[in-house]
């Protein structure tokens, strides 16, 4: 069984080929800075890879591409895309929608209905699975919503304070995202550090520049840090995280702004960005802390205080904690945002090894012999979790 995973950024287009149910990679790749005159590219099959710069112009045309490398050419691993069993991607938000199922038309309109509540994301998703179903309509399109993994919080954990009737009408709740990655270290994480799966205590960090937190108690998500958006949370590379609502009505009356101008301002020019004021790049603003710049230097304390006031809340939600993951782009590589967060978690049981953070590389543990809770660096695989979901699928028709 071939399943296509298809991983749709506002800009950009990455992809994994996997041979299920063995699950290894037969191909993959990534298209960046679609729409502009120079656009870079890799592709792998096996051993094999090409990479360099073109041109494309829209979607389309590097899904076309994509399909082309796949499909023709020495290194061609397809005979053709309906060679595929399916096609999955990892959907974002929809009105309602918590599970993996087949992108039918329905479904696409659930997306849309929540294109104001992920604007960055929805958009450019369903334009690249209404390109897939044209290109190739004989092949079932799937998405694993990222809400799904949160399907198990409590009610009293997803519920918010606002008229009941309108919850009801709207779907209104906590929905949770990163699910496919939070999921991924759920699995992962017991059997790196010998911990009982159905019991492991985990607080997962997916951090970059979309952030959220999880609290995962015997293999489930129990609590998590954004809720009917991905707008909330910790602070993200340009949306504003955790926010008194006030502010924004606020700000419309006193700027005289329409819903969709404060909209934007909270969802593109806020976060990190917005603190900071030189980039939504963490990289870059530590740059900019070390060179003086203290509004940088606020940014990163900010984030790193919002990240451990979900690690003490959800310790207290899991009554204990067996261990703290790191992943993502910031999680991974960030050894100073690493090390922020975990300075004062030591009343928690977290010790540090302030050298192992430092030199993290792969799958690591970061936390001394004598800490309470493991502490461990782990790369997430949400394309495999997807993979896993469709195959899955397909195997209940």
């Amino acid at each position: 069984m071939k399943i296509l995973v298809a991983n749709v950024g506002s800009t950009s287009f990455k992809f994994k080929l996997y041979d299920m149910p063995a699950e290894g990679i037969l191909a993959q790749g990534k298209i960046e800075n679609i729409g502009s005159p120079e656009s870079p590219y890799q592709f792998e099959v096996g051993a094999s890879k090409a990479d360099g710069v073109e041109s494309f112009p829209d979607y389309e045309d590097a899904l076309s591409r994509t399909i082309k490398f796949l499909t023709e050419g020495n290194d061609a691993i397809l005979r053709s895309l309906k060679s595929l069993s399916a096609i999955g991607f990892k959907t974002v938000h929809g009105k309602g929608m918590r599970e993996c199922c087949y992108l039918d038309e329905p479904t696409l309109a659930a997306m849309e209905a929540y294109n104001f509540l992920a604007p960055a994301h929805n958009p450019p998703y369903i334009k690249a699975i209404r390109i897939f179903a044209k290109l190739v309509p004989e092949i079932p399109l799937v998405g694993l919503f990222e809400p799904a993994f949160h399907r198990s919080i409590p009610d009293y954990a997803y519920t918010y304070g606002i008229p009941y009737d309108l919850t009801q009408k709207h779907d209104i709740r906590k929905y949770g995202f990163h699910g496919a990655s939070h999921r991924y270290l759920a699995e992962r994480a017991p059997a790196f550090l010998g911990l009982d799966p159905g019991a492991a205590r985990i607080v997962s960090c997916h951090l970059g520049g979309s952030s959220s937190i999880c609290a995962i108690k015997n293999g489930r998500s129990v609590d998590t840090s954004m809720g009917f958006s991905p707008q909330s949370g910790v602070l993200n590379a340009k949306r504003c995280g955790d926010l008194d609502p006030f502010v924004a009505l606020y700000l419309q009356k006193a700027e005289g702004l329409s819903v969709d101008q404060v909209a934007d301002q909270l969802h593109s020019k806020s976060g990190l960005l917005g603190i900071a004021g030189v980039s939504g790049d963490m990289k870059q603003i530590i740059e900019a802390s070390e060179l003086g710049n203290d509004r940088a230097r606020l940014a990163i304390d900010t984030f790193c205080y919002g990240v451990k006031h979900y690690i003490g809340s959800y310790f207290v939600a899991l009554e204990g904690m067996d261990a703290l993951i790191f992943t993502g782009g910031i999680g991974e590589r960030g050894a100073l945002v690493r090390r922020k967060i975990c300075q004062g978690l030591e009343c928690l049981g977290v010790q540090l090894d302030i050298k192992a953070n430092e030199f993290a590389n792969g799958e690591q543990i970061i936390s001394t012999p004598e800490s309470k809770v493991a502490v461990a660096v782990i790369p997430t695989n949400e394309e495999l979790i997807v993979a896993r979901e469709v195959r899955e699928l397909l195997d209940r028709k």
